[in-house]
């Protein structure tokens, strides 16, 4: 057997064990359970409370800069209640990393494929808010 065929040979099993590994392990990411349960979060539809949306006028943001301010945000699990019926109760507060950069904490409820939020606790008080 000449080099180039077993080569050849090399290359057509090499190329056969990539295809398996892939379609065993696929597109895993290397995230946390808690990073991705935050990303499905953020992605799925937001159901807004009256109060909420009050206080995120206060803040001044709106639903799509919510979503985008929660890339920096993490759950705290000791007080979530994840197992709570009919939707489980997540506590979002800042990440480490940004700790300071945003005066808001929020609970979120995972409603099958909505995500609901009743309230937004304002860590600093604003003056000019009048949400109660």
């Amino acid at each position: 057997m000449t080099f180039w065929r077993r080569l050849r040979f090399y290359g057509i099993g090499f190329g056969i064990g990539l295809v398996i590994v892939y379609a065993m392990f696929g597109n895993r990411t290397c995230a946390s359970p808690g990073q991705v349960k935050m990303r499905e979060l953020a992605s799925q539809y937001f159901r807004l409370s009256d109060k909420a949306r009050c206080k995120m006028s206060c803040l001044k943001i709106n639903d799509h800069l919510l979503k985008i301010h929660l890339r920096h945000f993490e759950i705290n699990y000791d007080k979530s209640d994840v197992h709570k019926e009919p939707c489980g109760s997540y506590f979002i507060e800042e990440e480490k990393e940004h700790v300071g950069e945003y005066n808001f904490n929020l609970v979120m409820y995972d409603c099958d494929t909505i995500t609901e939020i009743n309230d937004i606790n304002i860590l600093k008080a604003q003056p000019s808010c009048t949400c109660q």
